[in-house]
């Protein structure tokens, strides 16, 4: 789990790195802690996106975007609840339950941040992908690290999966799956 974390920390910062800022990590604007998923639900209720006082919408709550029943489906073994990796994360992290460091993670991001048209460089190749959301590109660091960077409208994300022996193709196929349920969503 560990390991997990340092890696996607790292694959973060890097395209952080490459971008010239970082993601924001704000909690909920409502202050409401995050709804609790249950294991066995397969349908989540959209998740509604109101705006403050300013007229910025809020940003959706991503442990409420997939199910736990949802991530074991893709990930092919039963998994913990989503919870956020540190308290007033943007991300959720849905863990499978022992010895494992298989997850996914999904991460609502900055629009600022998500940059489809970048370049590669060596050790980050950038790879267009359309029919997913409004704009979507994935950002590979080797095999079988592969995130998913979707915008729809005003509102990005990401969504990682780690599985291990898992082939590049089948973690982006496991990752468009994610992002076409949580474009449902938002």
């Amino acid at each position: 789990m560990r390991k997990n974390l340092i890696l996607l920390g790292f694959v973060v910062g890097l395209v952080a790195a490459c971008s010239g800022s970082t993601a924001t990590g704000a909690p909920p604007a409502n202050g409401t802690p995050p709804a609790a998923t249950q294991a066995g639900a397969t349908q989540v209720a959209p998740v509604a996106t109101d705006t403050t006082a300013a007229g910025a919408p809020n940003e959706p709550d991503p442990c409420t975007l997939i199910t736990a029943a949802e991530a074991a489906a893709v990930l092919g073994k039963p998994v913990d609840p989503g919870q956020p990796p540190e308290p007033g994360s943007s991300s959720c992290l849905f863990t499978t339950t022992g010895l494992s460091i298989d997850s996914i993670e999904i991460t609502i991001t900055s629009v600022a941040d998500f940059k489809p048209t970048q370049k590669s460089i060596p050790g980050l190749t950038i790879t267009q992908v359309s029919g997913i959301g409004d704009d979507a590109y994935y950002i590979s660091v080797g095999a079988g690290h592969v995130v998913l960077d979707v915008r729809k409208g005003q509102t990005t994300f990401s969504a990682s999966v780690l599985l291990k022996g898992a082939s590049d193709s089948q973690l982006m196929a496991s990752e468009k799956s994610l992002a076409t349920l949580i474009l449902g969503r938002i």
